[in-house]
């Protein structure tokens, strides 16, 4: 511990002499980190528990299918039939639900301005895979979505914006000339959370046209799953049990084979499938990996031979320490720990600045990674959280991109100044 309070002093005394080089390493490393902490973090929004998707580490999703035959090959959602026969009856599964997205326009009564929004059309399942927090009232039930009643969970901005602070839950809205009753208001999801993001939910069996497979394998139709594995350790089994009940169905298929493009996909998965392709996520995360490993090789270059200069103006120092007999590993030691430390008020400032980036372009950098954009309606917001942007996780990227951005950067210069023979150290000018 001594060794590196004294490295600590050392740092803060080199600080203090080169104020200038000092500021402009911390300010280059802030700049050079900015880029890729925007990355990770939008990843780290698209992959990590996040309201009210918080059960994505267990999560498994179905959301299109094919269906080849001898004359026509067709591609879209599932159907509610395959669900139910499929699905449901999952054992390694808490809950399964299907989920058909629409649009529509809604109204108060006796308001003639509508409002366009982003409609769901769940089960009572939707409640148990996605945890909305409700501010009134509560979602619809198992009976509710049966007997196909028009009820509605509203999300609580449109509740406000249509019956301001008089309270939602009992009064009614016009949507698509149908009158719904409202049974819950649920608070506000950001469209980040593009699975079961909306501003009004409804069941299916309002609208019989939903649950209408086609095709000729009864596979097809308007709808997609997502499935609650009973534990994140059990998510694998799940998948499994999943592809075996597909096999048994697929054989029964004789006009048609149906085709489930190698889904069921775990959530972190699902961020990077495109449309009807099936996809290799082991050269996915190959790519962003390089992509990642590039935008710090290229700033550590820079930052790299900012460091070896500012090592030929301390050979001598370097020679007398040697020639007292320091070790050639401390000195290497030293200069790595002393760069980790002006790293990592720079990786502080690059994490702020990446920060004001995704915010500031949040409908635009939230779509990397993903051909399908979610565009959300009308003037809704993306939605970001503290908790979205800063936690153990982000902080824990921070650090590891500090710590390998130091090592591209330093280890070459502290490794030839370690080398140096101490006469010519002693020797520099």
């Amino acid at each position: 511990m001594d060794k590196y309070i004294q490295y600590f002093r050392q740092a803060r005394n080199l600080l203090r002499q080169e104020k200038a080089f000092c500021a402009i390493y911390i300010l280059g490393t802030g700049l050079s980190i900015t880029v890729v902490m925007a990355l990770l973090i939008v990843f780290h929004i698209k992959i990590a528990n996040v309201y009210p998707e918080t059960n994505r580490d267990r999560m498994l999703s179905v959301k299109r299918g094919m269906e080849r035959s001898e004359t026509t090959t067709s591609s879209g959602g599932i159907s509610h039939t395959f669900i139910e026969t499929c699905l449901k009856p999952l054992e390694n599964a808490e809950a399964v639900t299907a989920v058909s997205a629409g649009e529509a326009r809604v109204q108060s009564e006796g308001s003639r301005r509508s409002v366009a929004v982003k409609r769901l059309y769940t089960d009572e399942d939707f409640w148990t895979v996605f945890r909305f927090r409700f501010s009134e009232g509560k979602p619809y039930t198992a009976a509710d979505v049966q007997s196909g009643i028009p009820v509605a969970v509203v999300a609580r901005s449109l509740a406000q914006r249509l019956f301001g602070d008089a309270g939602a839950v009992g009064q009614y809205l016009i949507m698509n000339s149908r009158q719904y009753r409202i049974c819950g208001v649920a608070e506000d999801a950001s469209w980040i959370a593009a699975n079961c993001y909306a501003q009004v939910w409804t069941p299916y069996s309002v609208d019989p046209d939903i649950a209408q497979g086609w095709g000729l394998s009864g596979f097809m139709g308007n709808m997609q799953a997502y499935i609650l594995a009973s534990s994140s350790a059990g998510v694998g089994k799940t998948k499994r049990e999943i592809e075996d009940r597909f096999r048994r169905f697929a054989a029964q298929c004789t006009e048609a084979a149906p085709d489930l493009l190698g889904q069921p996909d775990i959530h972190w998965q699902s961020v990077f499938r495109e449309g009807d392709n099936s996809i290799d996520f082991s050269r996915v995360v190959w790519q962003y990996g390089l992509v990642v490993f590039v935008l710090l090789l290229v700033p550590a270059v820079s930052l790299s031979g900012m460091a070896d200069s500012r090592m030929e103006r301390r050979l001598a120092e370097m020679g007398i320490r040697r020639a007292f007999g320091a070790p050639a590993s401390t000195l290497m030691r030293q200069v790595l720990f002393e760069n980790f430390l002006f790293t990592l008020p720079g990786g502080m400032a690059g994490l702020l600045f990446s920060w004001i980036l995704v915010v500031a372009s949040g409908r635009w950098i939230m779509n990397i990674g993903q051909s399908l954009t979610e565009i959300p309606p009308g003037d809704a917001a993306v939605g970001f959280t503290p908790t979205m942007l800063f936690n153990l996780p982000v902080f824990g990227l921070l650090l590891l991109v500090c710590f390998l951005l130091n090592l591209f950067s330093a280890l070459i210069p502290a490794w030839r100044a370690s080398r140096h023979q101490i006469v010519d150290s002693l020797n520099v000018n």
